[in-house]
């Protein structure tokens, strides 16, 4: 009895521990279960981590591929214009040289022509004097039969040799020379690459308005950049003065400029806006207007045209006329706002740094005869007014062949440029000789605190940007131009628009991160030479402390500027080489 109870107790507590094990095999799978769920959820957020990863590098060798387009398209078509630019100064120059060349000669030969009329009047005398002691004769001596016409004849004959050199020195200089034929052609050459790129921004244009795939876009973006620069190029090449071509060169500026602004937008991952559609749409427009306006001169001008003709400003030239009747695309331009130097935004800004009262025109002169008291002007008149980011009236001096061309701010009576008709021949001074030159002409103009930060020289003429400095750190927004000749070390130029739209006192805020810190932000591989605080302007009206670093890599060099806040690149320039001198890219 006691072994079958002993059995019992055996089977439950067999029965019990079989309960226990299948709970512990549950337990363990639902566990295996949760470790095999976390693991295949660790492995989907790395590869999910490695996609996130994969797509940014991609979008940032994207960004990098549409920088560099659109640099080599930058370096390749201002490489064109000054290839162009060389070439038509290389003319102009020849062309100048011939002249003389020519003038000297007719000199010669109006010389030589003198001394011959005299001889003939001479000759003229004597036989004026023979025909009257045989007209006293002739009634004694008409048996003779003697005339005169032996010696009309050969007065006839002088006049002839004389007639015939003074048409031969007509015809030298009504001749065109190889030279002014090669001028032309160029000149021919660059309306028609004119009218062709801005037949490819209509093309381009319509493609971006076409497309909603982001990668064509930036390409039709780069190629419309491009296109613009180009037609800029060859606009400035054409013999047109500034007020003829001024709204025609600003909208092709403007698409470009848009262009560019609107394909670093799409490199940084964002996309364009309905604002940013409806300004492609308009200047699409614009740019229509002036394919189909450029399509009419070339029409009515026909295959002879002079384009030297332009030069002489007569409003009946069909070209001139042209160029002029765009002035009222200024009416039809859209009103973009946007980060970018042909922005309306630009212009619509305050001017800052003009202080005082409206002065006349009259009060200009006196200003204007003022600032240049050395040239003992011949003749000083006023040439009507310029109305752009600052209000001016033109004033013109001249004093023998030497015309200065000013403009005199309404407002102030200040000077806010200036520039000496002519061209310098030689090199007799060196840039430090200029510096101080064009420092002593802004401290006799009243303007202080000023330094040199950049200077180039071109076709023998020093460019000086000098930017206001306070406690050592530069003001770029305020920045005037100065050039100098260097054959006379004589200040020609000045172009100060900029100074005195942004001077004002600044009170700068202390820079958040070290130099150091700064130039950690650096390409590790750029050697820097030096270093400095600037205040940058960024967009419309904005402006950054930054850390100005200048450094060489692989043998160029580049000015980079770090945001002294937030450690982030705030702009880059490449230091080029070229045929207008060193150029900033």
């Amino acid at each position: 009895m006691e072994e079958k109870k002993n059995n019992a107790v055996e089977k439950v507590e067999n029965a019990e521990k079989s309960v226990d094990i299948v709970k512990d095999n549950k337990q363990q799978k639902q566990t295996r279960k949760k470790l095999l769920e976390q693991k295949r959820k660790e492995r989907l957020a790395k590869k999910q981590e490695r996609k996130a990863l994969k797509e940014q590098v991609k979008a940032e060798r994207e960004k990098i591929r549409a920088e560099k387009r659109i640099e080599l398209a930058r370096i390749k078509a201002k490489k064109k214009s000054e290839k162009e630019k060389a070439k038509a100064s290389k003319i102009r120059e020849r062309n100048r040289k011939q002249a003389l060349l020519k003038e000297k000669r007719a000199e010669r030969k109006a010389e030589k022509q003198r001394q011959l009329y005299e001889l003939a009047t001479i000759r003229a005398q004597e036989k004026k004097a023979l025909k009257e002691k045989r007209a006293n004769q002739r009634q004694k001596n008409k048996e003779e039969g003697r005339s005169y016409g032996g010696w009309l004849a050969a007065v006839i004959s002088l006049g002839i040799v004389s007639l015939v050199l003074a048409s031969a020195l007509t015809f030298t200089f009504l001749m065109p020379s190889a030279s002014d034929g090669m001028l032309e052609t160029n000149y021919k050459r660059s309306f028609t690459n004119v009218v062709e790129q801005v037949d490819n921004i209509d093309l381009n244009l319509s493609k971006i308005i076409a497309t909603k795939d982001k990668g064509a876009m930036q390409v039709y973006l780069t190629d419309t950049a491009v296109n613009s620069e180009l037609a800029e190029n060859d606009l400035s090449s054409l013999p047109l003065h500034d007020e003829n071509k001024f709204y025609t060169t600003k909208l092709v500026n403007q698409i470009g400029d848009f262009s560019k602004y609107l394909n670093k937008k799409l490199a940084n991952g964002n996309s364009l806006t309905k604002e940013d559609y409806k300004g492609i749409v308009q200047l699409y427009e614009a740019n229509k207007m002036l394919k189909e306006s450029l399509r009419r001169m070339m029409d009515e001008m026909g295959n002879n045209f002079n384009f030297s003709s332009l030069e002489k400003q007569d409003k009946r030239n069909v070209v001139l006329a042209g160029f002029n009747e765009l002035q009222n695309l200024s009416v039809d331009l859209p009103e973009l706002i946007y980060d970018g130097p042909f922005s309306d935004g630009q212009s619509a800004r305050e001017v800052k740094g003009l202080k005082g009262n409206q002065i006349t025109s009259e009060e200009a002169k006196a200003v204007f005869n003022k600032i240049f008291a050395n040239k003992n002007f011949e003749k000083v008149e006023t040439l009507g007014e310029s109305n752009a980011k600052i209000n001016c009236y033109n004033v013109q001096g001249c004093v023998g062949e030497e015309t200065i061309y000013a403009e005199i701010s309404k407002q102030g009576g200040k000077l806010i440029m200036f520039d000496v008709m002519g061209s310098c021949e030689e090199i007799n001074f060196s840039f430090e000789f200029a510096v101080e030159k064009a420092e002593e002409f802004l401290k006799n103009l009243g303007i202080e605190g000023m330094k040199a930060v950049w200077t180039n020289l071109a076709n023998n003429v020093y460019t000086i940007n000098f930017a206001y400095t306070e406690n050592n750190v530069i003001m770029y927004a305020d920045l005037i131009k100065v050039r100098v000749c260097a054959e006379t070390c004589e200040v020609i130029g000045l172009e100060a628009t900029e100074y005195f739209t942004n001077h004002v006192e600044r009170k700068v805020a202390t820079p958040l991160l070290s130099k150091g810190e700064a130039k950690s932000k650096l390409n590790v591989n750029i050697e820097v030479k030096s270093s400095r605080l600037a205040v940058v302007p960024v967009g419309n009206s904005n402006e950054r402390l930054c850390y100005e670093f200048m450094g060489e890599l692989d043998g160029a060099t580049f000015y980079v500027y770090i945001d002294a806040t937030n450690g982030k690149q705030v702009e880059m320039f490449k230091v080029v080489e070229g045929t207008e001198g060193t150029l900033l890219m």
